[in-house]
């Protein structure tokens, strides 16, 4: 069985990443149900504000997808994009031309729990998971995140 956490506890775990980068990609693993993987490799196009989805490019299976934009990762996003201004991809790693590698947001997760004290475990691969799942699961359900 998946450990989860609740609303609150999202907040409190999120709140403890330092990095605005890094706090925005996890939240947008969490709030979209992205793969780190996926989330990495975002292009600020693949953000359609219109029909309020995220278009995922050569995702699991090198499949492409949509995934739902709530308006509050939006505003995350936009916040992000503002105060960043990442040129090429979204999330950009050391070396501009290139995205944010995937352990460095594995190491942030870690860091992030540490300083949280949460004894269970947290992971951004169980956070995507678990909503991934929740939306097969219960196919009329509806996710904002944060709105405790």
């Amino acid at each position: 069985m998946p450990i989860i956490l609740s609303p609150e506890e999202v907040v409190h775990f999120l709140g403890c990443v330092v990095n605005v980068k890094q706090r925005t990609i996890l939240t947008t693993c969490y709030a979209a149900g992205l793969r780190i993987s996926e989330a990495v490799h975002l292009m600020p196009s693949a953000i359609d504000r219109q029909r309020m989805v995220i278009r995922i490019e050569q995702g699991k299976g090198r499949k492409d997808r949509y995934v739902m934009l709530s308006p509050k990762l939006l505003q995350v996003l936009s916040d992000y994009w503002y105060r960043v201004r990442p040129r090429g991809g979204l999330f950009p790693g050391d070396i501009p031309v290139n995205p944010i590698t995937s352990g460095a947001v594995e190491l942030a997760c870690k860091a992030a729990h540490a300083r949280s004290g949460f004894s269970k475990p947290v992971t951004p691969h169980s956070a995507s998971t678990r909503l991934r799942r929740a939306f097969c699961w219960n196919p009329g359900l509806t996710f904002e995140p944060f709105s405790c």
